[in-house]
């Protein structure tokens, strides 16, 4: 929780929008405004979201008019758990109905919070099996955001290492992913190691090459990584 996750799928939102591709983003755990302050924001390069007296109002809506006046992104307006076959019709019909190249679902863990007859594991693996049967069916590129289970000693949040064996699930997310790539950060350290999040690859299905890769730079007057 915390480590940058969101912001990592709102960076890669905005590179394919600046790139002419039509994106369809799920955020269950943030508003509509919240998204679309985060991808303005770095669009512009001001963390609009932290103090909207960053950036004068002709600024912001510029900003939002060359990001979204496109008409190739599209957000889902919901808060909260939902039925994973609900969502998965919408991600269809973002992928058939709207021309969406790929799609963000950020989170699948409260995709399956709210089900009460079947517990987390197994609804898990269920809605990721569906969700690869959505991505054959319609060529879409899916970017699927998961939490982790805690491991034993450091958690995550003091920087510990990702693994596939951490992925919530009977190991489905792993085995039904091309690409796994875990996020560290220590966010209790001090405050160069509080602004690093180290990349690691965990699945390479395509090359095969895994390991630890790129180390991210939060800056704090932009907003961006």
């Amino acid at each position: 929780s915390g480590i940058g996750k969101s912001l990592i799928c709102r960076h890669i939102a905005h590179h394919f929008l600046e790139r002419g591709l039509r994106v369809g983003y799920i955020a269950l755990e943030e508003s509509l405004q919240r998204t679309m302050q985060g991808i303005v924001g770095l669009h512009i390069g001001k963390p609009i979201h932290l103090d909207p007296a960053l950036a004068d109002q002709q600024e912001v809506r510029n900003g939002f008019d060359e990001v979204f006046g496109s008409g190739r992104c599209f957000l889902y307006d919901h808060f909260g758990s939902m039925d994973p076959d609900h969502l998965i019709n919408k991600i269809r019909f973002l992928a058939d109905g709207e021309g969406a190249d790929i799609v963000f679902l950020d989170h699948l863990t409260i995709v399956v919070s709210g089900l009460a007859d079947i517990d987390e594991r197994r609804a898990i693996d269920v809605t990721c099996t569906k969700l690869r049967q959505v991505v054959e069916q319609t060529g879409i590129g899916l970017l699927l955001v998961s939490h982790l289970k805690r491991p034993e000693g450091r958690s995550h949040e003091e920087g510990a290492a990702t693994s596939l064996s951490q992925l919530r699930g009977s190991h489905a997310i792993a085995q039904l992913s091309d690409m796994v790539i875990g996020a560290e950060r220590n966010q209790q350290g001090q405050a160069h190691e509080r602004n690093e999040l180290q990349l690691r690859v965990l699945k390479n299905r395509h090359a095969g090459q895994t390991g630890l890769v790129d180390k991210l730079l939060y800056d704090e007057d932009t907003g961006k990584l």
